[in-house]
């Protein structure tokens, strides 16, 4: 019966891959270096494929954890449960781009449960691969962010580049984020296809003392 019951659950089950691919010409944060891959043997001539790859581990669909920005934990410190957990999508895609204030945060709150993963969903991800995209999306300010961090949620997602604005040099939500532990994943796309809440799978490289890991982000839908 219980293999059945996971049968017929998988087979009702709708996976939403929320990560974007990663290429020789995606688009790389304002200061960070291009990745590269390319293949250094291949079926045809060598009887086998093999190809390198090198980026910035904070490239693309990505994950912060709090040793990135603070004295704090590495990413292979934190338990999987915070990394398997319900996600709750709160809806700014009429908002205008930029800062999101605590009021307007607030009629959010009640939605959210701790050990949550809340996404941010502006839209920004649209303008993924344009110049818009470096200012086309919401993330808390200050204020904000306290009041969600009260509700004790286990990371914040973006459908865009940061939580803090591309032209910042301090980084200070990035320091109210991480310094309360939370995680934080950037460059989200897809968000559009969720419900307002879902299992949530984020699957960064297992690396050891890790400031931050590429993640293939899925939402399984029932």
């Amino acid at each position: 019966m219980r293999g059945s019951a996971a049968k017929k659950r998988r087979n009702n089950m709708r996976i939403v891959d929320l990560s974007h691919y990663f290429d020789n010409d995606m688009p790389v944060y304002p200061g960070i270096p291009r990745p590269l891959f390319k293949d250094i043997a291949t079926l045809e001539e060598n009887g086998y494929g093999m190809s390198e790859y090198r980026f910035i581990n904070h490239t693309g669909t990505h994950i912060d954890a709090p040793s990135h920005h603070v004295p704090g934990a590495s990413l292979d410190d934190i338990p999987l449960e915070r990394l398997v957990t319900d996600a709750v999508v709160l809806n700014f895609t009429e908002h205008e781009r930029g800062a999101i204030t605590k009021a307007e945060i607030e009629p959010f709150l009640e939605r959210i449960k701790p050990g949550d993963i809340v996404l941010i969903n502006s839209g920004g991800y649209r303008y993924w691969g344009t110049d818009k995209y470096w200012n086309g999306w919401c993330y808390p300010d200050a204020e904000a962010s306290q009041a969600l961090l009260e509700r004790k949620i286990s990371a914040i997602g973006f459908d865009g580049p940061s939580s803090d604005p591309v032209e910042t040099t301090t980084y200070p939500l990035h320091r109210i984020w991480l310094g309360a532990g939370c995680l934080i994943i950037e460059n989200l796309t897809n968000l559009d296809q969720l419900p307002e809440r879902t299992l949530l799978v984020v699957a960064p490289l297992k690396v050891r003392a890790s400031n931050g890991s590429p993640v293939r982000v899925l939402a399984l839908i029932d």
